[in-house]
């Protein structure tokens, strides 16, 4: 074989086992009548045919460019973690980056709609700084369309119409966060033992990495600690803004205030409302010019604002589920429509063929109902 039939043929492979594909599935993703043309093709016993290299390139959803390229397959992306987990770190890198690759399968497999892309920053580290921080977030607030109450409106949004995946998982006290741009897209990893409103920040946090990921990739920003410290500070600021607009904020905390005083029970309240833990809150009053520092370090230190604060809490809390229901659905999807096999539908959901009727009612999706009832469109 020559060696650029080989190149090709690794390349198939590697693209292939990163989107979670067997050959079988390849072959018929790619409208191959023959199945073992796949495995032909990736140990070099066939020419491929021009149509078939249109054919498999849309499969594996690379361009021809990729597909031809004369560079050998590469390497799996880096994750950007914030506070990594010491203890199984890598572990759990790899679950992350396997889960990445089984979503893009499946929504590959049934053919979802193309997504809305992100905005994008071009920026110079030495220039952009808390005000284009802050800046890009009202952007975002507005492009994304997250309403009065964005903190409940990000997840969805960023799921169903920018194709962001989002993953749980329990990094214990020392992890936080993570998230990464591959092959299968963006995705961000949350750790699911913090509070719901420390989780709503976390995820505003990374999602400011996913947007500026081409300005400040990971591979540059770990190795420079004060690049990653700054990064880290513009983040914060950005998250901060995204889910508390001045917009937003202010007017809520002027139907509060009387005689230029608020109590504490209005500023936890408000806390809760925004769906953001009441550090964040009174931080960005402090940045939006509402409350002096030694005053929120103070409220941070006091016992009683913070025994009413752990009160409110209660009721509000939730747990996200193990698989993201996007995920579930859209696996379940191609199951039905023969795209993956059962055996590969339990893989992929995490569960044995005995327990996957019951893991997928946990989700409200029964295997032996009948989905495919149509009705006619105007």
């Amino acid at each position: 074989m020559a060696q650029t039939a080989r190149q090709l043929a690794d390349r198939i492979r590697a693209r292939r086992n990163v989107l979670g594909l067997n050959q079988k599935a390849l072959a018929e993703l790619a409208g191959f009548s023959a199945l073992q043309t796949i495995s032909q093709i990736e140990k070099g016993q066939r020419d491929v045919k021009a149509w078939e290299l249109v054919r498999l390139a849309k499969a594996l959803r690379m361009s021809m460019t990729d597909l031809l390229a004369d560079t050998e397959p590469g390497s799996d992306p880096v994750v950007m973690w914030r506070n990594q987990p010491v203890e199984a770190h890598k572990d759990r890198e790899e679950t992350f980056l396997g889960r990445c690759r089984r979503y893009a399968h499946v929504a590959n497999a049934v053919g979802t709609e193309s997504h809305l892309p992100l905005p994008k920053v071009q920026a110079d580290p030495t220039s952009f700084d808390w005000g284009h921080a802050q800046g890009l977030a009202h952007e975002v607030w507005q492009q994304l369309g997250l309403g009065t109450r964005p903190a409940v409106a990000l997840i969805p949004i960023l799921e169903e119409r920018y194709g962001i995946q989002i993953w749980y998982m329990d990094l214990g006290r020392e992890g936080s966060a993570a998230c990464v741009v591959g092959d299968f897209g963006a995705a961000i990893l949350m750790n699911s033992s913090e509070a719901p409103w420390r989780r709503n920040f976390n995820l505003g946090h990374e999602l400011f990495h996913i947007i500026t990921w081409g300005s400040f990739p990971p591979d540059k920003v770990q190795k420079d600690p004060g690049l990653e410290k700054q990064m880290d500070r513009l983040a914060n600021a950005f998250s901060s803004s995204l889910l508390l607009p001045a917009e937003l904020v202010i007017p809520e905390l002027d139907k509060r205030v009387s005689k230029r005083k608020i109590s504490y029970a209005d500023l936890i309240g408000l806390a809760r409302e925004f769906d953001v833990s009441t550090e964040a809150l009174l931080w960005r009053l402090y940045t939006l010019k509402r409350l002096e520092k030694d005053i929120v370090e103070k409220l941070l230190e006091n016992d009683e604002f913070r025994d009413l604060d752990r009160a409110s809490m209660r009721g509000r809390w939730w747990d996200p589920s193990p698989l993201p229901e996007r995920f579930v659905r859209l696996a379940f999807l191609a199951y039905q429509k023969g795209r993956l096999s059962r055996s590969r539908l339990a893989q992929y959901l995490e569960t044995s063929l005995p327990g996957l009727p019951a893991h997928l009612m946990e989700y409200g999706l029964d295997e032996t109902a009948d989905y495919s009832t149509a009705v006619h469109t105007a």
